[in-house]
């Protein structure tokens, strides 16, 4: 499934605003670069501002109305553009074309591209660990709610219901 599958269920309007959002934040994020000088300039990708973007305003927009729905989405624009142009250039993939603007690949993936890059395999095999190790951990913590999320999510927010009680 692809995140577009929730826009029906949220707001009208949510998916529109998170998107003209991070849209805004990408420009003003893109100028800014221009403005600075940077020998690396990102374009607007229209991938993270239709998919992370509008995704963010939707859920923004549900747990912290309007208002939510604006801001994150125009700071998810700002990481998006500023992150890709610093590890793009700081990695050497500039050279190559750059770097994919989604907001993980800014935020998460920085990290992980810096250690395959200078510790090698090590490093390669340091990220599979701890990509293999989050799910893990995740079991850990809640192994009856784990997979009753996905299996039948009405269930599920009963049983998270009764442990807070």
């Amino acid at each position: 499934m692809d995140c577009a599958v929730c826009y029906g269920f949220g707001d009208s309007n949510a998916v529109t605003f998170g998107f003209l959002a991070g849209l805004t934040g990408q420009i003003i994020a893109i100028l800014a670069l221009i403005v600075m000088g940077s020998p690396t300039i990102i374009i607007c990708g229209f991938v993270p501002v239709f998919f992370d973007n509008a995704t963010i305003g939707l859920v923004a927009n549900e747990k912290g109305g309007l208002k939510a729905c604006l801001v994150l989405p125009f700071l998810s624009g700002l990481i998006q553009v500023f992150g890709a142009a610093l590890i793009a250039g700081w990695v050497g993939l500039a050279n190559y074309g750059g770097y994919l603007g989604m907001f993980d690949w800014d935020t998460v993936w920085p990290l992980f591209t810096v250690a395959m890059r200078f510790l090698g395999y090590a490093g390669v095999a340091l990220v599979v660990i701890v990509l293999l190790a989050i799910p893990q951990i995740e079991y850990k913590m809640d192994p009856e709610g784990y997979f009753l999320i996905t299996e039948d999510y009405d269930k599920y927010v009963e049983y998270k219901a009764s442990k807070t009680k």
